[in-house]
């Protein structure tokens, strides 16, 4: 579909590169734009009693700027950079709709991708309720699955920037309680590493 879109000479998409921590949209933008993942992990991030957490993340192959088609002028979240770098494919949400009329087979996919971003992001109102330490592992296998690398003995490592402050504001905790479960995780067996790269047995 991505390719589809970039040959379809009606359309001005553009390809950007950010570094990390850097905002692709904030809080106070309402953006135009569809964006899709070509490289690179991003998080929305919320502001709640004054401090940030992360509702959810965006993972290569994923789309986001689904707010682009609400009627609420301001949003109460920000999408951020939370890898070493990301680059995002950017295509107006008038092009994007355009080019899709001449192939409606693409609905579905786009459709798809954002109903499985919505789910993801259902069961992390659910793992809320969990035990720290529990939550916290729900936090890792979840993260492993999406963005795990096999090492050469089989186990599963976790990309440098997903730290205890990644994990505090995902899980919604202190990063000194996160510590602490890691060090439970890791007395039990279940982790080989507590610091980055954390690492799963």
């Amino acid at each position: 579909m991505i390719n589809y879109l970039k040959n379809d000479p009606r359309n001005k998409w553009t390809e950007k590169a950010f570094k990390k921590d850097s905002l692709i949209i904030n809080e106070y933008e309402k953006t135009e734009n569809i964006y899709y993942v070509l490289e690179g992990v991003i998080c929305v991030e919320i502001l709640n009693d004054g401090k940030r957490y992360i509702s959810s993340f965006i993972f290569q192959n994923d789309f986001f700027g689904l707010d682009s088609f609400s009627t609420f002028k301001q949003k109460e979240h920000e999408i951020r950079v939370i890898s070493e770098h990301a680059t995002v494919f950017c295509l107006s949400k008038k092009k994007l709709l355009i080019s899709l009329n001449d192939a409606p087979e693409y609905y579905e996919l786009l459709l798809t991708n954002f109903s499985d971003i919505f789910q993801r992001h259902y069961g992390y109102f659910n793992f809320l309720y969990l035990p720290t330490t529990e939550r916290i592992k729900n936090a890792l296998h979840y993260l492993s699955d999406h963005i795990g690398i096999v090492t050469e003995i089989e186990h599963l490592e976790l990309p440098k920037f997903i730290t205890q402050e990644t994990l505090s504001k995902f899980c919604r905790t202190s990063q000194s309680r996160v510590s602490v479960s890691l060090s439970e995780l890791k007395k039990t067996g279940w982790l080989l590493k507590k610091k980055v790269p954390i690492t799963i047995k």
